[in-house]
């Protein structure tokens, strides 16, 4: 019985493998721009930790080996599935914190299409960007970056087209495309620069 545990166990852990594997590799392409895929599954270093641990457990009592002589194949992929979850640790111990951000929603339009929302990374020093965001739920898609603000940031949207950011160094007005959400102009280098066109700043 406890055998059988173990077996149903390491099935699930492959599941969760195969899972995790989908779910941080699309969120690492992510041509959709996709907010929660972003956010959520943008980590690969630990994606490739999640998926390698849980590929270890998996095959470790899914498959278990009783002679190392026969199935070199099973032995062979366990020591993979190790290797890999080495990897992950070394990479997520290097890069995994600069993959990790929080997010705040500042303001919603008024057919509530479009939002805005602070980002932060957790890099040392941290930054900061704004960011326009389109749809709602799932669907939540990344259209556009205002650029990255100085100090503290009140916004709100005037219509659905515009947003005016309120700042220590002035108050600005931003237009959006008002078919895509996609930002018109973008913050200025300088803290007290006015925003400039969208393609001056890329």
């Amino acid at each position: 019985m406890g055998g059988l545990v173990l077996r149903v166990i390491g099935v699930i852990a492959l599941v969760v493998a195969g899972l995790t594997a989908v779910l941080y590799g699309l969120g690492t392409w992510n041509p959709w721009q996709l907010v929660f895929l972003e956010y959520r599954f943008g980590n690969p270093a630990l994606g490739l930790l999640v998926t390698a641990l849980a590929l270890l457990v998996g095959s470790w009592l899914a498959v278990p080996i009783r002679s190392e002589t026969r199935p070199r194949g099973r032995l062979a992929f366990r020591i993979t599935a190790f290797v890999l979850t080495l990897l992950g640790l070394f990479a997520y111990g290097l890069f995994g914190e600069h993959f990790k951000f929080d997010t705040r929603e500042l303001a919603v339009s008024e057919d509530g299409q479009l939002r805005l929302a602070m980002v932060s990374d957790r890099d040392v020093p941290p930054g900061r960007q704004l960011k326009v965001w389109a749809g709602s739920g799932l669907g939540l898609r990344e259209v556009g970056d205002l650029g990255k603000p100085c100090g503290s940031v009140q916004a709100r949207f005037i219509g659905n087209d515009q947003v005016e950011l309120d700042t220590a160094y002035g108050t600005w007005v931003i237009e959006l495309d008002p078919a895509t959400g996609e930002p018109q102009q973008i913050l200025g280098a300088r803290c007290s620069d006015p925003p400039v066109p969208a393609t001056l700043g890329s």
